[in-house]
């Protein structure tokens, strides 16, 4: 079909053969665009209204006329040829309350159809036209949906448990407060699919696609998305404890408010999502891409991050207590007010980022690379630096009792106001560090392989009281 757009470039140019091409490619490409987009057609209710050709269309059969149109379609499945069989086309019918359980109604024509509270219990829709159909309350437990068309199908409130919809298309769908528990869709199509609420318990969804989809206050907890492509959802304050996303895209996603507690998420994309007071507790996120992700006020309390990929990400007054963060890439990230206490971080990545006013009580942060990071105010008491490079970070005012600081690198870090109350800076190379007193230096513990800076003495060994 050449769109109007299509007309008005081969009139524009119907002389300009070098663009003639190029609009003749456009018009080609044109009913593509949907496509890419995540639908399979342009089809429209209208259209399927307008496309019905079924005798039903509008009416209500008689319950032993449905019966014989169900048995005709069976002996259709069973033999094409067999002249007393005949493809079923109830699209547009009305079948509210329809006694269906158990029919074959495979690659039957049901779009359109009116199929409000029936009951499709263990019915056989595979491969089934139910586009634009209306199955509200409808009883869909157990039934096999498998490559069904159901988009723009209303299934408010239907009842889906345990049904078996693997590669089924919804595009455009709707399934608020749906029951999905436990049902089979590997490799579904939820693109713009309107899932609030929706109850998608211990559900099978590897590589399903939810594509801007809204999943508001959905129940996915214990749900199977393996490689599930959750780029763009709606996932706010829905609940994922206990899911396997291991691989899973969610980029870009907002997840605001949202349960995650114990959930797998391991090489997850999770690049710019939002998951602002988020509760990932516990959850497994070891080399997953968090980048510029929003974690304000998250909850990460021993969440396994393991080499993951923080750059540039929020995580202000996040909490982060007990969290493994070993080779974390966090360059840049905004940790201001994060709660970090006995947090793992040996061999992280902290360039550049801030840590001003964060509380990092017993931290472990060996070798960790924080060249350049802000740690103002930062509560290190008790914290494990050895071997760390803090080249040029910012330690004013900062706690640091008790720390270990051997073989740290702190040259021209700010050290100003910096509390080095019994803080072990033996084999530490503090040249042109800034700020630094010898009041402070001889509260610390020096060694003699300690490198000071100009004008600054080892403090003298302290006497022993009489």
């Amino acid at each position: 079909m050449v769109t109007d757009e299509g007309r008005t470039c081969v009139v524009l140019n119907k002389h300009r053969t070098a663009t003639l091409v190029a609009c003749l490619v456009a018009i080609i490409l044109l009913p593509l665009q949907g496509e890419a987009a995540g639908e399979t057609s342009v089809r429209s209710p209208a259209d399927t209204e307008a496309a019905c050709a079924g005798g039903f269309r509008g009416k209500q059969p008689a319950p032993k006329v449905l019966q014989e149109v169900i048995e005709a379609h069976a002996r259709w499945l069973e033999d094409a040829l067999d002249p007393r069989g005949k493809k079923a086309n109830l699209c547009g019918a009305n079948l509210r309350g329809a006694r269906l359980r158990e029919a074959s109604l495979d690659r039957a024509d049901l779009s359109g159809a009116d199929l409000r509270g029936a009951d499709l219990q263990e019915a056989n829709l595979s491969e089934a036209d139910l586009y634009g159909a209306n199955l509200q309350k409808a009883n869909l437990s157990g039934a096999d949906l498998t490559d069904a068309d159901l988009r723009k199908a209303n299934l408010t409130k239907a009842n889906l448990q345990e049904a078996t919809l693997a590669e089924a298309a919804l595009f455009g769908a709707t399934l608020t407060r749906a029951n999905l528990r436990g049902a089979y869709m590997e490799g579904i199509h939820f693109y713009g699919a309107d899932l609030q609420e929706a109850d998608l318990r211990e559900a099978s969804l590897g590589d399903a696609h939810f594509y801007a989809a809204n999943l508001r206050k959905a129940n996915l907890s214990g749900a199977e998305l393996i490689e599930a492509d959750l780029r763009k959802a709606h996932l706010d304050k829905a609940n994922l404890s206990k899911a396997n996303l291991k691989g899973a895209v969610l980029a870009g996603a907002n997840l605001e408010g949202a349960n995650l507690q114990d959930a797998d998420l391991f090489t997850a994309s999770l690049r710019n999502t939002i998951l602002v007071k988020a509760n990932l507790q516990g959850a497994i996120l070891s080399e997953a891409d968090l980048s510029y992700a929003n974690l304000r006020e998250a909850n990460l309390q021993r969440a396994g991050m393991a080499g993951v990929n923080l750059e540039g990400a929020c995580l202000g007054k996040a909490d982060l207590r007990g969290a493994n963060l070993g080779m974390a890439v966090l360059f840049g990230s905004d940790l201001r007010g994060a709660d970090l206490r006995t947090a793992t971080l040996p061999r992280a990545v902290l360039a550049r980022a801030q840590l001003a006013a964060a509380d990092l009580r017993g931290a472990v942060l060996e070798e960790a690379y924080l060249a350049g990071a802000d740690l103002e105010r930062a509560n290190l008491a008790t914290a494990n630096l050895e071997g760390a490079n803090l080249v040029n970070a910012i330690l004013r005012g900062a706690n640091l009792q008790q720390a270990n600081l051997r073989h740290a690198n702190l040259q021209e870090a700010e050290l100003s106001n910096a509390d080095l109350e019994a803080t072990i800076l033996e084999g530490a190379d503090l040249t042109k560090a800034s700020g630094l007193t010898q009041a402070q230096l001889n509260t610390a513990t020096v060694g003699e392989d300690t490198k000071l800076p100009e004008g600054l003495e080892r403090p003298k060994p302290r006497q022993a009281q009489p």
